[in-house]
């Protein structure tokens, strides 16, 4: 698999039974489909309130809610208007319903319920694995100089050997 990153932000809001987000020219979009590209794949992920015009310390969720004083809102800003959702989390991306499986084989919810009224961001990036790469490299059948390097044409080898791998997952 290809090394992907995603960062999109804006107004979050359910139509439907889904979720989407305003980016602030105008453009919605499903978080299904931002997601789709690294959906089962082993990522960084993250998501959370962002206030658009920096922290504002008199409005609910720093100003991220938009909620009128945060009544109704799904992130309880009404009750506490000084915090804010803040889920990062590194694990496999798997969606309907949106959760994070963890190396030691837990599930964890991604709190999207939190995120409807509010100004935020998702960010996530695929995370290249580093132990396979450092076993192809060390592999001792590939040919090395004296001076332990290689020649480009074995380079080459060893690259494409690297990412037939990573495509593999």
């Amino acid at each position: 698999m290809d090394f992907k990153a995603i960062l999109v932000e804006g107004l979050f809001y359910e139509k439907e039974g889904a979720l989407f987000i305003e980016d602030d020219k105008g453009k919605h979009v499903a978080v299904s489909d931002v997601l789709a590209p690294v959906v089962g794949h082993r990522v960084q992920f993250a998501v959370h309130h962002l206030p658009p015009n920096g922290i504002e310390l008199d409005k609910p969720g720093g100003g991220s809610c938009y909620y009128p004083g945060g009544k109704g809102c799904p992130a309880l800003h009404e009750e506490r208007p000084d915090r804010v959702l803040s889920f990062h989390m590194e694990g496999v991306l798997q969606g309907d319903p949106w959760r994070m499986e963890k190396f030691d084989g837990s599930v964890v919810p991604i709190p999207f319920g939190a995120m409807p009224g509010h100004y935020g961001r998702i960010g996530a990036a695929t995370i290249i694995d580093v132990s396979k790469m450092r076993d192809i490299l060390m592999d001792p059948s590939i040919p090395r100089s004296v001076s332990g390097g290689m020649d480009a044409p074995e380079l080459e080898r060893v690259l494409e050997r690297l990412k037939k791998a990573l495509e593999q997952g």
